[in-house]
């Protein structure tokens, strides 16, 4: 995922957010685009077809919602998401 020639502070971070609330970190990702690859490879693993994509950002944290009532895929800094978690 990384480019040899990124710099890591413009990295996020992919995170799976199961549905006790839990933050898995799935990938490092340099923009947006990669971000969409690390989830839909997630979904293609664990055989779940998502037919739509909804995504918001809050408080600098991007949510995507892809069909499932209670998880969720981020992309986001470390430090959102753990002032996220202390909310």
């Amino acid at each position: 995922m990384i480019g040899d020639n990124m710099s890591t502070a413009h990295l996020r971070n992919v995170y799976f957010q199961r549905s006790n609330g839990e933050f898995v970190l799935l990938a490092n990702s340099v923009d947006e685009h990669d971000a969409h690859l690390v989830i839909h490879r997630f979904m293609e693993e664990h055989n779940y077809k998502s037919y739509y994509t909804r995504s918001w950002e809050e408080n600098g944290i991007r949510w995507y919602d892809v069909g499932s009532w209670t998880e969720f895929f981020v992309w986001a800094n470390q430090e959102d998401i753990d002032r996220y978690c202390k909310e």
